[in-house]
C-alpha cells in the first residue's frame, strides 16, 4: 500500500500546490479560467490522441471492461434514485441537494486517473483508461442532466443541447481521432509525434493545478450529511461494485486495478459547474468535491490495496 501511496503522492501534491497558489498568490479567478480551458480543450486532447495512436488496442479487453465500468455506475445510480425520498429529507437542500449527492456519487475526476495510470497500471493501461473515460463521460453526463432536469431548481431537459455537448466534448472527439489514426496504420511523422508528446506532457500538470485552485475548503462544514453520503458512495461503494462485476466477468488483475483506480477518484470539477447552471445545490457540490479530493489521498491507496 505504501508503494501505491507514494506513486499517487505527486498527483495529489500538484493539486495541493494549485490550491496554495490560488489561496496565497494567484487569487484572481479570471487567471485560472483560461488555464482550465487550455488544459481541457488543447493539452488533454493532445495526450489522448498521442496515447491512443501509440497503443496496442487489439490487446485490450474493451467490452468486458466497459460492462463492469458502466454497470457499476448504473447500479449505484439506481440505488440513489430509489433512496431519493429519504435522502432529500436528510439533506439541507432537499431535492436540489440530492442532485449534488447524485453527481458526487457517480462522476470522477479522470485527470487524476490519467496522471496515476502510468505509475500504477501495466503498459497500455493509459489507453484503457482513455477508452473508459469516453464511455463513462457519455453515460454520466446523460444521467446528471436528466436528474438535474427533474429535481434541480432551474433544470430544463434540453436533450438537443446535451447531444451537442457530448458530440463536441474534446475528450470524446480526441478519443475517436486517436482510435482512427491507430486503426488506419498510417505512420505518424516524427515531428508530429514529438509535438503531441510535448503538448501531452504539459496537460496533466496544468489540469491538476487548476483542480487544486477550484477547491473550496470553506464549504465543507456546512453540508456534512450530503458530503458523507456522496463520499461513501463514490470513494468506497462504487469501486467495490465495479470490482465485483469485473470479477464476475473474469477480468484480469490489471483491468480490475484500472476499475478501482478509475472509480475511487473524487468527483469531477465540472459537477460544480453543472449544478450551478441547472439549479442543483452548488455549495454542497463544492463541499463534496473538496472533501472527496482530500479523502482520496488516503482512500485510493487503501482501495487499490484491498481490491486490486
Amino acid at each position: 500500500m505504501l508503494d501505491t501511496f507514494f506513486a499517487l503522492a505527486p498527483v495529489f501534491l500538484l493539486i495541493a500546490i494549485g490550491w496554495a497558489l490560488k489561496a496565497l498568490w494567484l487569487h484572481d479567478e479570471a487567471m485560472w479560467r483560461p488555464a482550465e480551458k487550455l488544459a481541457y480543450f488543447v493539452l488533454i486532447p493532445a495526450l489522448v490522441v498521442h496515447d491512443l495512436y501509440n497503443a496496442d488496442l487489439a490487446s485490450l479487453p474493451f467490452s468486458r471492461m466497459v460492462i463492469a465500468l458502466l454497470g457499476a455506475v448504473v447500479i449505484v445510480a439506481l440505488a440513489l434514485l430509489a433512496l431519493r425520498p429519504l435522502l432529500s429529507r436528510i439533506l439541507v437542500g432537499g431535492d436540489a441537494g440530492f442532485t449534488s449527492v447524485f453527481q458526487g456519487s457517480i462522476r470522477a475526476n479522470f485527470f487524476i486517473t490519467l496522471a496515476a495510470a502510468p505509475a500504477l497500471l501495466p503498459a497500455d493501461g493509459a489507453a484503457l483508461v482513455i477508452i473508459a473515460v469516453a464511455f463513462f463521460t457519455v453515460m454520466v453526463n446523460i444521467f446528471a442532466v436528466l436528474v438535474l432536469a427533474r429535481w434541480g431548481h432551474d433544470g430544463q431537459a434540453d436533450i438537443g443541447a446535451l447531444i451537442r455537448r457530448l458530440a463536441t466534448n474534446p475528450f470524446i472527439v480526441a478519443t475517436l481521432v486517436g482510435i482512427a489514426v491507430n486503426l488506419s496504420t498510417v505512420p505518424v511523422p516524427r515531428v508530429v509525434d514529438s509535438t503531441f508528446a510535448l503538448l501531452a506532457a504539459a496537460g496533466l500538470p496544468l489540469a491538476l493545478l487548476t483542480a487544486g485552485a477550484g477547491l473550496r475548503l470553506a464549504t465543507v462544514g456546512v453540508h456534512l450529511p450530503g458530503i458523507f453520503i456522496a463520499s461513501l458512495g463514490k470513494l468506497l461503494i462504487l469501486p467495490a461494485v465495479a470490482v465485483g462485476l469485473g470479477t464476475l466477468l473474469g477480468l484480469e488483475a490489471s483491468v480490475l486495478a484500472m476499475l478501482v483506480l478509475f472509480h475511487s477518484q473524487p468527483t469531477a470539477i465540472t459537477s460544480y459547474v453543472l449544478a450551478k447552471q441547472m439549479g442543483g445545490d452548488h455549495e454542497l457540490m463544492a463541499g463534496i468535491l473538496t472533501t472527496q479530493t482530500l479523502l482520496a489521498v488516503f482512500t485510493v491507496p487503501v482501495m487499490l490495496a484491498v481490491f486490486a
